[in-house]
This record gives C-alpha cells, structure tokens and sequence, in this order.
C-alpha cells in the first residue's frame, strides 16, 4: 500500500472512472484513479407503479443497481419519501437512460438529475473540498494508481495557500494592417514570470511555441494566469494549428478534434485565471471559493456566484439525505399588490447634512450585517413564509453563512494583527476578501429566481430585519445624545462636541450589546464634508457614498468623487487628492473656512498654471477605459471607442473588455477620431490643456462648491496662467 500527502488540485470523470490529482508534500503530482458510477432517483406514480419499474430498468443493460431508499425530498420537511435509486454503468449513457426513464408512465418525478457529474463525485464518493490537504493510500494496477482511501488533513488556520505552481504570461502580437482578424495575427514575443524571474522568448513565431511549450513541460505549472483568458487562449491555439504543433497547454493528452475544446473542460490538470482576478485575490481566494463550493478550481473560478452557492446547497443537502430537485425555483407567493408594496424594499438610508464641513465624525460600521442577521435571525429559503419565521436550528442558510462569516472574519482580524506590506497581511487579505464576496451573494441570491432553493421572503426579511436594526440603532443614538448626520443601509456617521475616539468606542459597544450585532468604529473622521447630488445653491438632492474626509491618524478617505473612478488621469487624481489634504491641513474647523480654503485657492491657481505651461508628463494625462462592447457594436464614438478605432487602423487587434490607454489632444475637432490618441501610438508632447483645465475645475468645484468656489466667479487674465477674484463663502 503506497502513501502520500498533498493537496486536492482537480478531480474530472472519464466515463466510468474518476481522475483525482494531488499536488503532494514532496513537489510533483500524483495521478489516481477511483470508480465512478453516476446514478439519480425516481419517485414513482404509486408503490405498484415503483415494483413495475424496477422489472422494466432490470431489462436495460447499463443500469447496475436498483433498489429502495428513504430520502428527503422538499427542503423543510421532515418526512422521507421511498424512492428508487438508479446507478449506471457510467456518465456517457446517463443522459440516454435518463431520457428514457422520463418519459415512463409510471414516474412522478426525478430527483438529482441535473449535476455535473465531477459535482456526483465528489458529493457522493470522494467527500473532501477540492484544493484540501489530503492524506492518501493507493495501490499500483499495472501503470495506473487506484485510490483506496482519502482523508483530510485539516489547515483551516493556514494563512499561506498551498503549493500549487503559478505560470504568469502575456502575448504580443504583431503589429500589420494585413493582419487584422485576430486568429490570425503572429505573435511577436511573449513574456513569461516565473517567481522573481523575467522571461522574454523572441524570434520566429514557431521557435516561440516551441520555447513556450517546453517551459510548461519543464515547470509543469498548476495554474496559467494571462490577461483577458479565453482571447488569449483561443489565439494561442489558433496559432498552434497554423503552425502545425499540437498545443499541449495542459497536462492531458489532446486528441483530434482538439480545437473544440474549452478552457473549463479542455485544459484538464491545469487552470486558466485572468490576471485581474488574480491580482484581487490571488491562489488563495481562489481555494476559498473551491473550498466553498466543493468544485475544482477550473469550475470554481469560471462559475458565477449562484452557481456556487448552489452547489454549496446541493452538497450540504445529500450529506443530510436530501435528493436534489430540479432547478425550477422553490416558494413562490402569490401575494397582493399591497403585500409587495409594504414588504418589498430595499436597505434604510437617512439622508447626509450637506453644506458644510463636519468635525469630529465617528463611523460605525455593523460587521458583517446581512449574514449576522442570516444566522441570528434563522432566516433561510424553508424557514421564512408569508406569515412568520420558522424556528429550526438545523436551517440551510444559517448553517452555511455561520461557517463562512467565522473564517471570514478570522482572517480580517488576524489581518489586523500583522504589518500591511507582508506576505501574510496579503494573504489574509485575499482570503477575507474572497469570502466577503460569497457572504454577499448568499445574501443577495436568497429571493433570486435563478436559485434553486430561492424564496422572495427570505431577501426581504434580511432587509426588514436591516431597517429595524437601523432604526433601533438611531433612537439609541440620539437618547445618548449624539447627532446622526448621516446612515446608509449597515454603517452611520454620528459626532458628540468634545467626544472622545474611547467615547465613539464606548457607544459602538452599547450598541452591539442593545441590537445583538456587532458594530465598530471603523473610522474616526477630523473633519468631513458630505455632497450633494449636484453643486449649486439649489442642490437640495442628497447623494449616497459621496463625501470626503481626513481621519485623525491624517489619511485621506474619498469615496464617490473622481479620485476614485477608475478612468480619472494620475494628474486629476493627485491634484483632487493633495487640494482635500490643503484645505483639511489645519487645526479647528474655523480654519478650514478661512486659512485651508484660501490655500487651496493658490493650489489651484499653481496648479492650471502648470497645466496650461504644458509642464505636465503626458504620463500622468493619460485616460483609461474598458470597452464593454467590440468597438463595431458601438453606435457612438465615445473618446475611448474613438482611441480603439485608431489602434484598429494601425493594425492591432482590440478586443472586448480590453482598457484603452488615451489622451486628450483637441476636443474641438470635428472630426472626433482626431480629438484623442492611444498611448500606444502617441508620438508627440502636446496635449489638450483647455480639456484637461475643465477636468481640474470640475474636480475642484467638487472639493470646494460648499465654499462657494465655482468656475464661473473666476476673472482670467490675459496669460492664462492666473486665476484671481475667487468668491470665498461661509
């Protein structure tokens, strides 16, 4: 009997064999094989109608097994129902029998039918979360290694992920108006990182796959990580053909008609991640969301997040002697119009005090709100109905959030713990980032009609539960004194004259013992400035998550202003970012009135002088946007889809979802292909300073519109370079 200990990489069918690969403790990966043989179960018409099939399924030659079972078979009821369980000799005549058996006169109904087959696998047989650290003992048949036995090695409190290797890369490709449909265009170079190491492979395009494929033979990486995949891939392999090289980019051996494969299915043993989502959360939260969902990798990082979450569902469920039904959606109500009016509504938000500059603000923030309220509450797909919450310590939901918002949480307060530029911060990091995006979805998917289990009630009850929490925790505020200035949904923004950061700390902990959920003080604001929807003395309408601030540790914190948009130039976002640091610069709140907004007065002035001097790095003017169409689907020449088409016309192959790099050259053109430039092609030093002046303006006019500073009050003299006469208001 052999051993090895490792960790749960990937796990795929081939019929009626199972494949399971563990990337061991000592560096290379062990390859075994187990049975499979996919089954699902029958509820017949009546106990006669359930004799009278088994005499017709005992007939057909790819059915193994038949026999009785008591399963559950509605989610909240307690009682079993008898049922007949069906195993098949393997997964490529499931579907044919399946079919069959449906149309039997003597069949109610059929349960866990609409599984991928790896999911059966693993729910059924193996019953360990891929990317676990297994231990494992198989036997040797012939070149082949059978499993006999796998058990996890708990390293739930590992920060670290595990050993998987990583091969990062990035194609180039040549640059040719001859060659503009993308599969073919040659690739020029690709760049290759592995661990520290910088690889460049040049020259002929074969000499490159070739020189490509053998670094993937040598370092036999478990996960390739390029941007944009499936262009990426799909290029790749389109060059493989024209070449005439078989593009064995995974571990398994590609057979005819190997370019009909996917990057989900084909490249089996190995993973495809886009740079951006590995970037965000790295291998590590990659393993929570497979450990989550009892997927593999592949699948785990391709699935959308109901897909997950249901699949978390239907494991937990078979553990507990459930069948799956089939994904129809579960309770639906009919209800009155009144009934949807008065349950269905979203969060609570009390509107921002705006027009001025507040002092001494405390933001506190419930941890984790909607899932503490998941658990707290008991509220789950079979406990909420039309009339009350069902008590029952056994619920879905609650179980499943419990497990996850505990480690979740775990790492954002072992994070705390440790120095912001480690390895470890990272990690825990990506990992409580990870998980918080899955507790999100648990909540948000619990009414959704696309989930199997989904109940409309269950969303709105987390949300009724959220408005009363803020409710309560408003009128508890208030009779300790403090002022509300604003709340939005789980966080709200009080100030005390003279309190204290242990006084704000003291209130949170009132407040978490008198609601049950746990608030914090998550930040402590020196002075902020919540905005209006629109600047000008009219602008009555309140805007959400739109505000800025200095803490009083001296960090600046923005949110819903330029600076914070993806597409906002390096110079408009440092400038935005040092004029708040300006006007907050100072002692009290009078000064900030008088000595901070006149200093931020010659900032700007410093500032469109530089600008309008063409003293800025074009390096800092540049625009970046995401086209989320193909430049051809637009039926508007936006700046961005503009640049595309320009980089289209030199020859380069622009895809969807891929960000243009550009800048400003004349907004006054006509024409409006000549208005920008692609980075990518920029060849001179001149920019449009009046568009760019327009952005510093606008960016201003949102720091300093509550002091009464707008664009129009300026008086421009006669170089371009001085601003003088601002209006300054109290």
């Amino acid at each position: 009997m052999n051993r090895a200990i490792g960790w749960l990489l990937d796990v795929f069918i081939q019929d009626d064999k199972a494949i399971i690969l563990i990337r061991t403790d000592k560096g290379d990966v062990l390859s075994l094989c187990d049975n499979y043989h996919p089954s699902f179960y029958i509820m017949p018409q009546t106990n006669e109608a359930g004799n009278a099939l088994i005499k017709i399924l005992q007939a057909v030659p790819n059915i193994i097994r038949i026999s009785f079972e008591n399963k559950y078979t509605v989610l909240g009821v307690a009682s079993k129902e008898c049922l007949l369980h069906v195993v098949i000799d393997k997964a490529s005549t499931f579907d044919e029998i399946l079919n069959t058996v449906e149309l039997l006169p003597q069949v109610k109904a059929l349960y866990t039918v609409d599984l991928l087959h790896v999911q059966r696998y693993i729910f059924t047989k193996l019953n360990v979360a891929p990317t676990s650290k297994v231990a494992v003992k198989y036997r040797l048949n012939g070149e082949e290694k059978w499993l006999d036995s796998i058990k996890t090695i708990d390293d739930s409190n590992e920060i670290l992920p595990p050993p998987f290797t990583i091969f990062l890369f990035n194609i180039e490709i040549k640059k040719s108006p001859f060659t503009l449909i993308p599969n073919c265009t040659p690739i020029k170079c690709i760049k290759i990182r592995l661990d520290d190491e910088e690889i460049t492979l040049k020259g002929g395009e074969l000499h490159i796959l070739k020189k490509l494929l053998s670094l993937l033979n040598d370092q036999d990486p478990d996960f390739l990580v390029c941007s944009d995949p499936h262009h990426t891939i799909n290029h790749l392999l389109h060059r493989f053909r024209l070449l005439g090289l078989l593009p064995q980019i995974g571990r398994d051996d590609l057979t005819p008609p190997w370019m009909n494969t996917s990057l989900s299915n084909g490249f089996k043993e190995r993973v495809v991640l886009d740079y951006a989502y590995f970037r965000a959360f790295g291998i590590v939260g990659l393993v929570e969301r497979a450990r989550f969902s009892v997927l593999p990798p592949r699948l785990a990082y391709s699935w959308t997040a109901n897909r997950i979450i249901d699949s978390r569902n239907c494991y937990e469920l078979i553990k507990r002697g459930y069948v799956i039904p089939k994904n129809v959606g579960y309770y639906i109500y009919i209800r009155t119009l009144e009934e949807v009016f008065v349950y269905d509504r979203g969060s609570l938000i009390l509107p921002p005090k705006i027009g001025v500059v507040h002092e001494n603000i405390a933001e506190l923030d419930f941890e984790s709100e909607y899932p503490n309220l998941i658990v707290s509450k008991g509220l789950s797909y079979e406990t909420v109905t039309s009339n009350d919450v069902i008590k029952n310590e056994d619920a879905l939901l609650p179980y499943i959030t419990k497990l996850f918002l505990d480690r979740r949480l775990r790492f954002k307060r072992l994070r705390k713990t440790l120095n912001k530029s480690s390895q470890e911060w990272l990690w825990c990091e990506q990992r409580q980032l990870a998980l918080k995006s899955i507790l999100v979805c648990l909540y948000g998917t619990s009414g959704c009609c696309w989930n199997r289990f989904g109940n409309v009630l269950c969303f709105e009850a987390i949300n009724k539960y959220s408005r009363a929490a803020l409710i309560e925790t408003k009128n508890f505020i208030q009779r300790k004194d403090f002022e509300i200035i604003y709340a939005d949904t789980d966080s709200i923004f009080i100030k005390k004259k003279h309190a204290t950061r242990e006084d704000y700390e003291h209130i949170a902990q009132e407040i978490s013992q008198h609601t049950g959920l746990p608030i914090a003080l998550d930040h402590h604001y020196k002075f902020l400035l919540l905005l209006p929807l629109q600047s000008g003395p009219s602008g009555q309408m309140n805007a959400q998550k739109h505000y800025f601030g200095i803490l009083t540790n001296h960090e600046l914190l923005t949110r819903g202003i330029e600076c914070r948009r993806h597409d906002c130039p390096l110079f408009i976002k440092t400038f935005q970012e040092n004029l708040i640091k300006i006007l907050f610069d100072v002692e009290t709140l009078e000064d900030v009135y008088s000595v901070g907004y006149k200093r931020a007065l010659n900032y700007i002035s410093k500032t469109i002088d530089v600008l309008m001097r063409k003293k800025v790095p074009i390096g800092e003017l540049i625009v970046s946007k995401t086209l989320r169409k193909t430049s051809s689907e637009y039926t508007k020449l936006y700046p961005h889809v503009s640049a595309a088409i320009n980089l289209i016309r030199r020859g380069k192959v622009v895809k969807k979802r891929e960000t243009i790099d550009f800048v400003y050259v004349n907004t006054r053109r006509h024409n409006p292909l000549r208005r920008v430039v692609p980075i990518d092609i920029y060849g001179k030093t001149y920019y449009d300073s009046e568009k760019y002046r327009n952005m510093v303006f606008s960016a201003s006019e949102t720091i300093l519109s509550t002091f009464g500073f707008s664009r129009h009050q300026l008086k421009l003299d006669s170089s371009v370079t001085l601003y003088k006469g601002f209006i300054m208001k109290r």
